[in-house]
């Protein structure tokens, strides 16, 4: 977790790239921005929430954190696009967490086309940490076809659901930031879509996104997020489904989370007990598969 230190102050980012230089996406080869971009070859994208109600209605009047992820949803299916995300409420719960084999198309990730958003007290075993949430994306880097992505919340931090500036709780005296789940949500399923960071991408761009490591109050999609949908996926229909996957088996320091590669910071500039941030994990460490296969965390 990065903190930072001094006085409030909010992260801006100025657009300075066309749209076409801006946007990244999660790309078959990491580090190169020449290989394809990782995508789904149908649609809808099925992706099931299991995070259920808080105790009392939320800011922004919703009843549920599900809700939330209807909203999310909606909204990246409102831009009419080909790949749409068919956003279900409960159903059969599996879990993700498990090494490569028949239930687990990768490490982490549940079998092949499941997609569950869920609360959790840990990553699969591992603490959290300073981490808010994290989508484990698993894609064959030979097709570039995206086989699973489950979304972990970390449950223990506080959320809510708002528009606009980060809010922070007071009650204990030191500023401790409350997280808007819709802008979160709306996030990760950038990822699970195929979306990256742009201002993480190689050469970084400055731009306004939803899906920049770094935000403060942006709580919609912006031009930028918008365009590297439509890069990715065009405006006409998806490609034919994806052949059954053979899936990877990650192997990392025993008792340890990988070493960082994706970081969301939604506010940077108190000295908190938790900084106003959110550190996304990505994986690293050898991949072994009886095909090709490949897991990613973001």
């Amino acid at each position: 977790m990065k903190s930072w230190q001094g006085s409030l102050f909010l992260v801006l980012l100025l657009a300075s790239a066309s749209p076409s230089e801006a946007w990244d996406c999660i790309r078959t080869r990491r580090g190169d921005a020449a290989s394809p971009c990782v995508r789904w070859r149908s649609s809808p994208v099925v992706v099931r929430s299991f995070l259920g109600s808080p105790p009392r209605s939320l800011a922004n009047g919703t009843r549920t954190w599900d809700d939330n992820a209807v909203l999310a949803a909606e909204e990246w299916n409102g831009l009419g696009g080909p790949v749409r995300i068919s956003l279900e409420i409960g159903g059969t719960f599996r879990s993700p967490c498990g090494a490569q084999g028949p239930r687990h198309a990768c490490d982490n990730t549940g079998p092949a086309g499941d997609n569950p958003i869920l609360f959790a007290n840990d990553f699969c075993g591992r603490d959290f940490g300073d981490i808010i949430q994290l989508t484990n994306n698993c894609f064959r880097p030979d097709t570039g076809e995206m086989i699973a992505a489950p979304v972990f919340i970390n449950a223990g931090v506080l959320w809510n659901a708002y528009d606009g500036p980060i809010r922070f709780d007071l009650s204990t005296g030191t500023p401790v930031p409350v997280y808007d789940i819709r802008r979160v949500l709306l996030h990760e399923l950038g990822h699970v879509l195929g979306l990256a960071h742009p201002d993480e991408a190689v050469p970084p761009q400055q731009v306004t996104a939803i899906m920049n490591s770094r935000v403060s109050g942006i709580d919609r999609l912006q031009p930028d997020d918008i365009n590297g949908y439509f890069s990715i996926y065009g405006s006409g229909p998806p490609g034919p489904a994806p052949s059954p996957s053979q899936g990877c088996m990650l192997v990392a320091p025993s008792g340890q989370l990988p070493a960082p590669l994706w970081i969301l910071l939604f506010l940077a500039g108190l000295r908190l007990r938790r900084s106003a941030g959110m550190k996304k994990t990505g994986t690293t460490g050898k991949v072994q598969s009886q095909g090709p296969s490949a897991c990613r965390s973001l």
